[in-house]
C-alpha cells in the first residue's frame, strides 16, 4: 500500500510555495554562476595549459645589445638548449600606442590564428585578437603604424602574450594602448625602428624539462653566466618568471579558489536556512505529527518524509544551475576571460570535478543539515508533540523585559523568541556586505589611485638613456635611475636618485647620509615596513646585495620605489660622481631614439588602473547585483518564516482589534530593527574583513594599489539593504492580510 504521507508533498509545497521558489531560485543562481564559472574557467584553463606543447612556448627568452654570433650560439647549443631568434620592433601609432611587431613565428611561441587570414602581402597585419576589439578595429580597417598603413587580415593570439605586458616588469598589462603583431618578414624588415634582439631557449634534453626549482634555478645560473660573460646581455626572462606567459594561468586559478569558497558559503548560508525553515515547519505541524506517531509512524518515517521537499528543491535546482552554466554562464564568464586575455580558441570541455563541486557536494551539504535538524527536532515523544511542547529539555525561565512600553515589549519577546533566525539573517547579511562592498568599492578605488598617480607625478616625461647625453634645456633635471630586486619575491623596486635641490621632487626629506633612503607609502604599506628598518634588495643579474635604512616615507603611488641622492646613488653604485641616466622633463625633449631606453609618460603611470577597469568592471557589477540578491533572499525568506511561525499570534491580536497596519508595525518593525541594526554593524565589519582579504590579495601583484573605500560607500550600503528590506515588508504585509482570524481557533489547546 502507497504511504498517504506522499499525498500531503503537493499540497505542502502549494502552501510555502513562496519559501520554496525563493530558496530553490537562490541555489539556481548560485550553483548556475558557480557552475558556468568552473566550466569556463577548466575550458580556458585547458586552452591555456595546452598551448604550451602545441604552440611550443619557450622556456625562457634573452635580449642581447646586438645580434649574438656562432660561437655564443654555440655555447648555449652545448648546454642542451635549442635557441631560436624572436625578434622585434616597438612602433608607435599616432595616438601613442605602441604595436610590437614580429615575423610569423613557425617554431618557436607560435601563433593561433583566431579569425581572418596572416599576412601575404607587405602592407598587411594580423594583430591581437584583444587590441582589436578593445580599440574597434576590425578585420579589413586600416590602421597606422609609424609612417605607414597597414590593412588588418586577421586576428591573432601569440601565446607568449596570454597576457598582454609591454615589459616583464610593468605593475598590470595593457590591452588597450599595447599589441602585438605580426608582418611579413620583407615588411618587419622595412620598418626604421632598432630592432630588438631577442633571442629563446628550450630545453632538448627530457630529464630537463621536468627540473626541480633547485635545479631550474641552478640551471639557469649556468646560462645566465654564459650570457654575462659576452658583454652583450639586457634582459633575462625565464618562463616561469615571465608576466606575459603565466599571470593568465595564476590568475585562473585564483579565481576558481574564491569562486569555490563563494559557493560553500553561501551553501552553508542555505543549508542553515533550510535547517530553520524545517524546523519552523514542524512546530507549526507538531499536533499532526503527534497524531502521526501516536497512529504507529516511526521517528524514521517522519524524518524521511520531511525530508523529502528540501532535498528535492536542492536537486532541481543543482539541475537546473548546471544546464545554466553549461549554456548561458559559461559564455558570460568566458567572455570575462576573453575580455582581459589573449587565449587561443575556446572550446568548451566537460569538467567533472566543476559537477561534483557545485552538484555534489552542496547537496550533500543541504542533505546532511537538514538531516541533523530533522533527527533532532523529532527526537522527542508523540505526547510532546500533541502539547506542542518541543523541547526536549524544560525551557529555561522567560527573560524578564523591562517596564517598556507594550509595543517595544512585543517586539523585543518576537526577537527572543526567533534568536536562530536572526541569527541566520545577521551572518546572511554580513556575507551579501562583503560581497557588496568589494563590488562597490573597487571601481572608487580605481579612480582614486589612478588621481593620486597623476597627482604626485614627478614631471610629464621620465626619460631613461642608455647612455648619458647632454640636453640644453633649462627646464630639464638630470636624474639616476636603477632596479634591484627583493630577495624574497623578487619583485622589482625603482632606484632613484635626484638631485638635492631638485624642482621635480620634494628633496627637503630625503637624508644625504649613505645608504638612508625614503621608500615610498606602498612598498611601505605592501611589506610592511617602518621607519629606521634596514631593508636588503639584491642584484636582477648577480649576487650583490645592497642594505639601506628608511628614513622616511615619500608618496609616489605610481611604482615601488626608493629616493636617495644622486650622490650618495653614484656612491652606492659604484658610478663616477656625475653620473645620470636620465632626465625629468615637463616637455618632451628631442633626443635621438638611439640613446632612449623608454620614456615615461602619464599613460605608462596609470595603465595597471585603466587595465583593471577595464577588464574587471563585469565582475565588480556582478558581486554588487548578487549580494543584492542574497539580502532580498534571505530577508525575505527569514522574515517569511517569522510570519508564519507566529501566524496563530497574529490570528488571536486581530480578534483583539489589531488592523494590519498594526500588526505589521509589530512583527515587520521587529525584523526590520534586527536587519538595519546587522547592516549597521556588518559594514564596519566588511570594511575589516574587505582590507584583510585585499591586502593578501595584493601581495600576489607587482605593485601596489592603495587601499580605499570611498565614503559615500558605507550609507550607500546601508541604503541598498533598506531597500531590498523594503521590498520584502511589502510582501510581508500581503502575507498578514491574508492570515484570517479564525486561524486563532484551529488550535485551541
Amino acid at each position: 500500500m502507497k504511504n498517504p504521507l506522499n499525498k500531503r508533498y503537493f499540497r505542502e509545497l502549494k502552501n510555502d510555495f513562496g519559501k520554496y521558489i525563493a530558496l530553490c531560485l537562490f541555489l539556481i543562481v548560485t550553483i548556475g554562476f558557480c557552475s558556468g564559472f568552473l566550466v569556463a574557467d577548466g575550458s580556458t584553463k585547458g586552452a591555456y595549459d595546452e598551448s604550451f606543447e602545441k604552440y611550443n612556448i619557450e622556456d625562457g627568452h634573452f635580449i642581447l645589445a646586438k645580434e649574438a654570433d656562432s660561437s655564443l650560439i654555440d655555447k648555449l647549443e652545448k648546454e642542451n638548449l635549442s635557441i631560436g631568434q624572436l625578434f622585434y620592433k616597438d612602433v608607435d601609432r599616432k595616438n601613442n600606442h605602441t604595436i610590437r611587431l614580429y615575423k610569423n613565428r613557425t617554431k618557436v611561441n607560435k601563433a593561433c590564428l583566431m579569425d581572418g587570414n596572416m599576412p601575404k602581402a607587405d602592407d598587411e597585419i594580423a594583430i591581437d585578437r584583444l587590441y582589436g576589439e578593445n580599440n574597434n578595429i576590425a578585420i579589413g580597417d586600416k590602421i597606422d603604424i609609424g609612417n605607414k598603413d597597414y590593412k588588418v587580415t586577421g586576428y591573432i593570439a601569440l601565446s607568449d602574450y596570454s597576457a598582454l605586458f609591454k615589459n616583464n616588469t610593468d605593475m598590470m598589462f595593457d590591452a588597450n594602448k599595447f599589441s602585438v603583431a605580426i608582418v611579413t618578414d620583407k615588411a618587419f624588415d622595412d620598418v626604421e625602428t632598432e630592432t630588438k634582439y631577442c633571442y629563446t631557449w628550450n630545453y632538448t634534453n627530457d630529464s630537463e624539462k621536468n627540473m626541480s626549482d633547485k635545479q631550474l634555478t641552478k640551471k639557469s645560473e649556468k646560462i645566465q653566466d654564459i650570457l654575462t660573460e659576452s658583454g652583450l646581455l639586457t634582459d633575462y626572462v625565464l618562463q616561469r618568471d615571465n608576466q606575459a606567459i603565466n599571470f593568465t594561468g595564476e590568475d585562473m586559478g585564483g579565481d576558481m579558489v574564491m569562486v569555490m569558497v563563494l559557493l560553500y558559503i553561501v551553501m552553508a548560508i542555505i543549508a542553515f536556512v533550510f535547517g530553520i525553515t524545517t524546523r519552523n515547519t514542524i512546530e507549526q505541524e507538531a499536533g499532526a505529527i503527534g497524531t502521526l506517531r501516536a497512529s504507529g509512524y516511526t521517528k524514521q518515517e517522519m524524518v524521511r518524509h520531511y525530508f523529502v521537499l528540501p532535498a528535492l528543491i536542492t536537486f532541481i535546482a543543482a539541475v537546473i544551475g548546471n544546464i545554466l552554466g553549461y549554456t548561458v554562464m559559461k559564455f558570460y564568464v568566458a567572455s570575462m576571460y576573453y575580455g582581459s586575455y589573449s587565449l587561443p580558441t575556446y572550446v568548451t570541455k566537460w569538467n567533472a570535478d566543476a559537477f561534483i563541486l557545485t552538484t555534489v557536494i552542496p547537496c550533500i551539504i543541504v542533505f546532511v543539515v537538514t538531516l541533523i535538524v530533522l533527527n533532532v527536532s523529532l527526537r522527542i515523544s508523540p505526547l510532546q508533540f500533541l502539547r506542542h511542547d518541543l523541547k526536549k529539555n524544560k525551557k529555561s525561565k522567560v527573560v524578564k523585559l523591562p517596564n517598556f512600553k507594550l509595543k517595544t515589549r512585543f517586539r523585543l519577546r518576537i526577537i527572543f523568541q526567533n534568536t536562530s533566525a536572526y541569527i541566520t539573517l545577521f551572518l546572511g547579511i554580513l556575507f551579501a556586505s562583503v560581497l557588496l562592498m568589494f563590488g562597490m568599492m573597487m571601481s572608487p578605488l580605481l579612480t582614486n589611485f589612478k588621481d593620486r598617480v597623476l597627482d604626485s607625478k614627478i614631471a610629464n616625461y621620465q626619460y631613461i638613456l642608455k647612455a648619458p647625453i647632454e640636453v640644453d634645456d633649462k627646464d630639464t633635471e638630470k636624474y639616476a635611475v636603477s632596479a634591484l630586486n627583493t630577495t624574497d619575491s623578487e619583485e622589482e623596486i625603482t632606484i632613484y636618485g635626484v638631485n638635492e635641490d631638485s624642482k621635480y621632487i620634494n628633496t627637503k626629506n630625503i637624508p644625504d647620509t649613505r645608504n638612508q633612503v625614503l621608500v615610498s607609502k606602498g612598498y611601505m604599506e605592501k611589506y610592511g615596513l617602518k621607519e629606521n628598518q634596514t631593508i636588503e634588495l639584491k642584484e636582477k643579474f648577480g649576487s650583490k646585495k645592497y642594505k639601506f635604512t628608511i628614513k622616511g616615507t615619500y608618496v609616489y603611488p605610481a611604482s615601488l620605489c626608493i629616493f636617495m641622492t644622486r650622490e650618495n646613488f653614484n656612491k652606492v653604485f659604484d658610478k663616477d660622481k656625475d653620473y645620470f641616466c636620465g632626465y625629468f622633463s615637463n616637455k618632451k625633449l628631442d633626443i635621438d631614439d638611439m640613446y632612449v631606453a623608454s620614456i615615461i609618460t602619464e599613460k605608462d603611470l596609470t595603465v595597471m588602473s585603466d587595465q583593471l577597469e577595464d577588464s574587471m568592471g563585469q565582475a565588480f557589477y556582478l558581486f554588487w547585483g548578487f549580494a543584492t540578491l542574497i539580502y532580498i533572499i534571505v530577508i525575505y525568506i527569514l522574515a517569511k518564516m517569522i510570519i508564519e511561525k507566529n501566524k496563530q499570534s497574529i490570528s488571536m491580536i486581530k480578534i483583539l482589534g489589531y488592523t494590519d497596519k498594526e500588526v505589521s508595525s509589530l512583527y515587520n518593525i521587529a525584523t526590520a530593527i534586527i536587519v538595519i541594526a546587522s547592516m549597521i554593524i556588518c559594514v564596519p565589519m566588511s570594511a575589516y574583513i574587505i582590507k584583510y582579504i585585499y591586502y593578501v590579495m595584493m601581495e600576489d601583484f607587482n605593485g601596489w594599489l592603495d587601499y580605499y573605500i570611498a565614503p559615500w560607500i558605507y550609507p550607500g550600503m546601508v541604503l541598498i539593504g533598506a531597500v531590498c528590506y523594503f521590498v520584502v515588508h511589502i510582501i510581508q504585509m500581503k502575507k498578514i492580510k491574508k492570515i484570517p482570524m479564525e486561524q486563532a481557533l484551529k488550535n485551541v489547546e
